[in-house]
């Protein structure tokens, strides 16, 4: 993932503020959407896949607490950041209680927008590596037991894949080079001799 997939909703009643925030962000390579209220946002989530949603709290219609709500409950992984004037101990905690990734109170710094957002793709960045290495894992051990058919059957294509999935192993340190070897080699030359490949 880089930033031109990390998508970003920014959901404010103030036309200006919003401007300056999709402004922003653009400017540091992030696909921005805005919305010019609550409801427009809930619109807007169940139509695109968002993964940062920046909003105002007080808006007409549907508040952020309800943007929120909404974004938490139809994607976990969406991070919800809350923009508020009305920066009360107690509003910042029923945000964090409602599932808010982050809070920042009105006015606020260009830094710390960036930063948020920069903090926020970093997450998405590992979430999405996270589910790539269990898929990779779950996928390797349910079919652990068919290594010995795959160096029997010397099916190049078969040995091909596994030799990918081996390297992928190896890349995200599940592997280290000397194990990685062993079962190349072992694919390769068709032993399937049970030796523990980990034992020190």
């Amino acid at each position: 993932m880089d930033k031109r997939d990390f998508k970003i909703l920014v959901v404010d009643d103030d036309e200006i503020a919003r401007d300056v925030i999709s402004s922003l962000l653009s400017r540091e390579g992030y696909p921005i959407v805005s919305a010019k209220d609550g409801i427009d946002a809930i619109r807007l989530l169940r139509m695109e896949h968002i993964n940062l949603v920046i909003t105002d709290l007080r808006m007409p219609g549907a508040d952020g607490i309800e943007v929120l709500k909404h974004a938490v409950s139809s994607s976990p992984d969406t991070a919800v950041v809350i923009l508020t004037a009305y920066g009360t101990l107690d509003t910042t905690l029923e945000t964090i209680k409602q599932g808010a990734y982050d809070y920042l109170t009105k006015p606020f710094k260009v830094e710390e927008i960036i930063f948020l957002a920069d903090k926020a793709f970093k997450r998405a960045v590992l979430l999405q590596e996270n589910r790539e290495l269990t898929k990779l894992l779950r996928d390797t051990y349910r079919n652990i037991e068919i290594t010995k058919t795959v160096v029997r059957s010397n099916n190049p294509e078969m040995i091909t894949e596994w030799m990918e999935r081996i390297e992928r192993l190896k890349t995200i340190n599940i592997l280290t080079t000397q194990d990685a070897e062993i079962l190349k080699e072992r694919l390769v030359k068709g032993d399937d001799r049970r030796d523990n490949i980990n034992s020190r």
